[in-house]
């Protein structure tokens, strides 16, 4: 029979770590008090130090990020509308060359008209795409050279002898085209420094020139009270 106080090693199991194993309990109640002081102590830090490590375990762990969530439908939006205003300038500018070359190739001045009534706020949104750019000149240029376009077909138009008001066909578009871009040009104006704007306005008086001879050929009795309100 075994002495009291002792164990088999054999039939001690492996002990989970934070645990006493089954032989040390069973042998706590033989030791003297000093000595089992001393064990309680040191399971004591054990389970201390198994405790500690658990919790850093888990303040360690990644915390999910939930700003992601609103991070990337953001960014697919941008990007999507960003792609929508690439796609949009390369449609007007195409269309511009389209309607430019037209106008060249075209000789019936009624169809010339009509083209250039269509052209007119593509001549307008590249001049002020240019002022955004900061390139005030070629700005300029632009609405220089619609403005010569704009007087060619009037004076074409009125070359043909056509009765306007009995065959509006070609004046009406194009002198409605003029009077938006007329007001478009008034913004443009608005935006730019008071140094530069007497260029701008020269333009504008020339198209405001030609859609008056629109107006005048489409409503000559309209044209016949002018004259007369502005005899002395």
């Amino acid at each position: 029979m075994p002495a009291k106080g002792t164990f088999f090693a054999a039939n001690v199991s492996p002990s989970r770590k934070g645990y006493l194993p089954a032989a040390e309990v069973y042998q706590q109640d033989e030791l003297p008090p000093c000595n089992k002081g001393a064990l309680f102590a040191r399971h004591k830090d054990q389970l201390r130090g198994a405790t500690e490590l658990g919790f850093r375990a888990n303040k360690g762990a990644r915390r999910p990020n939930y700003g992601c969530r609103f991070c990337h439908p953001f960014l697919i939006v941008t990007s999507v509308a960003l792609c929508a205003c690439f796609s949009l300038t390369a449609a007007a500018q195409e269309s511009r060359a389209k309607y430019e070359a037209q106008f060249q190739l075209e000789r019936d001045p009624v169809v010339r008209a009509k083209i250039l009534s269509k052209l007119g706020r593509f001549e307008i949104d590249q001049a002020r795409a240019d002022l955004k750019s900061d390139k005030d000149e070629q700005s300029l240029a632009d609405l220089e050279h619609y403005r010569d376009q704009v007087e060619s077909a009037v004076l074409a138009l009125s070359a043909t002898g056509v009765n306007a008001e009995q065959h509006p066909a070609g004046f009406k578009e194009l002198q409605i085209s003029l009077r938006q871009t007329l007001r478009h040009i008034d913004e443009l104006i608005l935006q730019l420094p008071l140094d530069k704007r007497p260029w701008f306005q020269a333009v504008r008086s020339d198209l405001a020139r030609s859609q008056n001879s629109l107006i005048e050929a489409l409503f000559p009795t309209l044209g016949e009270k002018r004259s007369k309100k502005g005899d002395p």
